[in-house]
């Protein structure tokens, strides 16, 4: 801006009012620009959040964590970085978002399978197949939730510990449900469920791949029988299929 003129004669206070005013104009001019810009970087366009996640996704699952860098993630999705960095503000907070995503998901697909499947021997089977599907599906995602368990440790967040509770307390609800129902009858709930989860995690993690098809009704079967004991927890018919298939490795 011009500083005010004391003493002007009609001339001179005229040009000092006239380039005053373009160059008031050209402020406005440049402001509405701006607002266009950022308007246009700020406007979220639908499905584009999920789109990111699930290119981050992708990267994540193909390179480790330290490799992925947020210009990739952009160049991946499609999008600019300033567009990028409008919806995170960092690599941190996009992993972290990535996971809260995975793990309402996978609630959502638990809770699915409970609720659209009769008997409670089978509902185990579907969690347990919502598990292993989920994850086989989204190979990067073990390692995603072992880095924010590593961080929460230290004080920061964990998304996943929500389906590790909502898992659980489905279990549990499960368990009681074949109890009612004369399917079978676990003791101590609260525990076994623990032991059913933290050994499907290590079958996601460390498990031969490509699954048998009909791990996990295998897996089921010997939870409640006893791995020692798992032909007294099913039927001769399944006794003479699945679990010779499981053992070789064959879908069948």
């Amino acid at each position: 801006m011009f500083a005010p003129q004391t003493e002007t004669t009609p001339n001179s206070s005229f040009h000092y009012r006239t380039r005053w005013f373009y160059n008031r104009l050209d402020g406005c001019r440049h402001a509405v620009n701006q607002f266009r810009r950022i308007g246009a970087v700020r406007t979220k366009t639908p499905f584009l959040e999920d789109r990111i996640l699930e290119e981050a996704g992708r990267l994540f699952g193909a390179r480790r964590f330290h490799e992925v860098r947020m210009e990739d993630i952009a160049g991946q999705a499609r999008v600019s970085k300033g567009t990028l960095y409008r919806y995170f503000r960092d690599k941190e907070e996009l992993y972290l978002a990535l996971l809260t995503r995975a793990a309402r998901q996978m609630v959502a697909e638990l809770k699915r399978r409970v609720e659209s499947t009769q008997g409670a021997r089978q509902q185990l089977v579907g969690i347990v197949a919502a598990f292993l599907g989920y994850f086989d599906a989204r190979p990067h995602l073990a390692d995603l939730i072992q880095r924010a368990e590593v961080h929460h440790e230290e004080g920061g967040a964990f998304p996943w510990q929500e389906v590790r509770d909502a898992a659980r307390k489905l279990v549990v609800e499960v368990f009681a449900r074949g109890k009612q129902q004369g399917e079978f009858c676990v003791r101590a709930p609260g525990q076994a469920a623990l032991m059913l989860l933290g050994g499907l995690r290590a079958v996601v993690r460390f498990g031969d791949r490509p699954r048998p098809r009909q791990l996990p009704r295998a897996l089921v079967a010997d939870f409640l029988g006893g791995a020692s004991q798992s032909v007294l927890a099913v039927s001769p018919e399944e006794r003479n299929g699945w679990h010779a298939r499981a053992r070789t490795g064959h879908s069948g």
